[in-house]
């Protein structure tokens, strides 16, 4: 598979992000290489490699503990209100 000139336009116009005529062969180049990489590990021989999904690991489930909050970083804190941090609104 080759990346076109018109590949690299949509990509970019995919992305959102502007690309200038003087640079889109040079992407293209690039995005071609990196497709030979791809190719290349499509060739590796992986039949005798075993799935890692196939080992389940058991997460350590810590318990909900509360602590009490360190005075010296409150102390920094620019404003507190009922011992906690007031922050801006980010959600819109």
């Amino acid at each position: 598979m080759s990346v076109t000139e018109g590949d690299v336009r949509k990509v970019a116009y995919l992305a959102r992000i502007q690309i200038s005529d003087s640079r889109i062969q040079e992407i293209q180049e690039d995005l071609n290489k990196i497709l030979g990489f791809v190719e290349q590990l499509r060739e590796v021989d992986c039949s005798q490699i075993d799935d890692t999904v196939q080992y389940a690991v058991s997460l350590h489930e810590r318990g909900d503990i509360v602590y009490a909050s360190d005075p010296a970083v409150m102390n920094n804190a620019p404003v507190i209100e009922n011992n906690m941090f007031v922050v801006p609104k980010v959600v819109i």
